[in-house]
């Protein structure tokens, strides 16, 4: 039998382009910080903590999220259709690069 569609698909635009933001974060008042759901797959505050979702809908699917979970090294990364592994891990490995040097 075929797999079932996603939930929610996003929608691409007129160039087969779907566009992604990061989910803006919520203000905890009793944390006093900024904060997403991660669903307990992220266990360490870090700024390098993000989910992605589908531009202008801040409701849909996280498609994206990459967190820190303890250390300083190690990181959990979940994704979903329509990313690829590959665009998932891209994205994922690109935002552990703080400063490009070159030579």
């Amino acid at each position: 039998a075929p797999a079932a569609a996603p939930e929610h698909t996003p929608h691409p635009d007129e160039r087969g382009l779907t566009i992604l933001q990061n989910r803006p974060p919520w203000w905890n008042m009793e944390l006093g910080a900024f904060v997403l759901n991660f669903g307990g797959r992220v266990s360490v505050a870090s700024v390098k903590n993000f989910q992605l979702c589908e531009r202008g809908n801040v409701d849909a699917p996280t498609l994206v999220q990459f967190g820190r979970i303890q250390g300083r090294h190690s990181f959990t990364m979940d994704f979903q259709y329509p990313m690829t592994p590959v665009q998932a891990f891209a994205i994922a490995i690109s935002s552990l690069q703080s400063k490009i040097s070159f030579g």
